[in-house]
């Protein structure tokens, strides 16, 4: 069959099972809509082909050369496209379902919303390629180069990325739930509210990453490098790493909270430090919206959760160690001193006498919290955490003799 007579049965509507067509020069050619399942195209020439809409599961293109081809919507399961050049290629909405694409060339190729669910892709390039919400589930991508690849929202849940190159890819809002990255660069890459819930990340190189906001509980993170990462809001718990790793990092704030709720916002210095969880103290204690307290002696032992929703008014509040002290948004305290624990501001923290906080484990202001006061440190630093758009006046004592207060607006 020639190239000639395929476009013109193709034109009118048939179907063509197994067609022949390997090695044929067919650049430029109009075969959109094709039903052309199983066809043998290995080697040829489709460079700039209209195959949008095409039936092409099954076939094998085999080192086929389809640059800038048209293949948006195209049905291509199963098909073998192994060392396959589709650089430039629309694969828009394509169905690549267990395709093999091994070896093959897939730079600045579109391929938004497409289905490559158990493809083949080992050792492919998908360079400044166009992934945005793709499904690339239980995929293997090992030694695939993403560099540059925009790739948000997409899906790469279970799949196998062992050495994968994704320096400066855009995978903000990915899912890679369960997916094996062992030895993966993703140096730069953009990588907020991504999720890498129980993924295997051991060895990777993170820096200069922004994690802000990305899931990865229960993660695997055993010599990943996390140089000039940014980690803040990231979700922590339970993650395998060495928290050593993580000081040459930087984080306003992470959740180490099992449901990823923000109930335990703490700083990256508490990585690998016992927690607690404050749903299940036996000593927790919650003042209401209304309420109002006056000129109190409080004080609280060792681990408990305080949570204030009320108003307080010159009282003196004690905390023992790793007391938790939340300030919820409708808490007001003014004019009050509090000796150690931790304080997490949601609401407003305005002292009168200085100092207003006494050596505090702990200082984390919200993005809705208001602090202003002195903090009087111990000769155990503190450690600070202040979203962007809370309100501050902060001085900070040194705790050291004859030393002078750092301010802070």
């Amino acid at each position: 069959m020639t190239p000639a007579d395929l476009e013109a049965r193709v034109k009118r509507g048939e179907t063509i099972e197994r067609a022949e067509m390997a090695g044929a020069s067919m650049a430029g050619a109009q075969l959109a809509r094709a039903k052309l399942p199983r066809a043998d195209f290995d080697g040829a020439n489709l460079e700039g082909a209209d195959l949008s809409g095409a039936d092409l599961s099954g076939a094998t293109l085999r080192e086929a050369f389809l640059v800038n081809a048209k293949l948006a919507g195209a049905k291509l399961s199963k098909a073998d496209l192994d060392g396959a050049n589709l650089s430039g290629a629309d694969l828009s909405g394509a169905d690549l379902t267990r395709a093999n694409l091994s070896g093959a060339n897939l730079e600045g190729a579109k391929l938004p919303a497409a289905k490559l669910r158990y493809a083949q892709l080992d050792a492919c390039n998908l360079g400044d390629a166009v992934l945005e919400n793709a499904n690339l589930s239980s995929a293997d991508l090992v030694e695939c180069h993403m560099g540059g690849a925009n790739a948000r929202g997409a899906s790469f849940s279970r799949a196998s990325l062992l050495r994968a190159d994704l320096r400066e890819a855009n995978l903000a809002g990915a899912n890679f739930e369960g997916a094996m990255l062992e030895g993966a660069n993703l140096a730069a890459a953009r990588c907020e509210r991504a999720v890498f819930t129980d993924a295997d990340l051991g060895k990777a190189r993170l820096d200069m990453a922004l994690l802000d906001e990305a899931d990865l509980r229960r993660a695997n993170l055993r010599g990943a490098t996390f140089n000039q990462a940014s980690l803040t809001g990231a979700r922590l718990h339970a993650a395998e790493l060495n928290p050593a790793d993580l000081l040459v990092a930087r984080a306003a704030w992470i959740d180490l909270s099992a449901n990823a709720d923000g109930s335990q916002r703490s700083a990256l210095a508490d990585v690998g430090r016992p927690q607690r969880s404050p749903d299940k103290s036996t000593n927790r204690r919650f003042f209401g919206v209304g309420d109002v307290l006056r000129n109190a002696e409080l004080e609280f032992d060792a681990g408990a959760y305080v949570e204030i929703e009320s108003r307080f008014e010159r009282c003196n509040i004690r905390l023992g160690r790793d007391v938790d002290l939340v300030v919820g948004e409708n808490g007001s305290l003014e004019d009050c001193t509090i000796h150690g624990g931790r304080l997490l501001v949601h609401g407003t923290v305005i002292e009168r006498r200085s100092p207003g906080l006494i050596e505090p484990q702990q200082v984390f202001v919200s993005a809705k919290g208001a602090l202003a006061a002195t903090v009087q440190q111990s000769s155990e630093p503190t450690h600070f955490a202040f979203e962007r758009g809370c309100r501050l006046r902060v001085q900070i004592s040194d705790p050291t003799p004859g030393g002078g207060q750092e301010e802070k607006r």
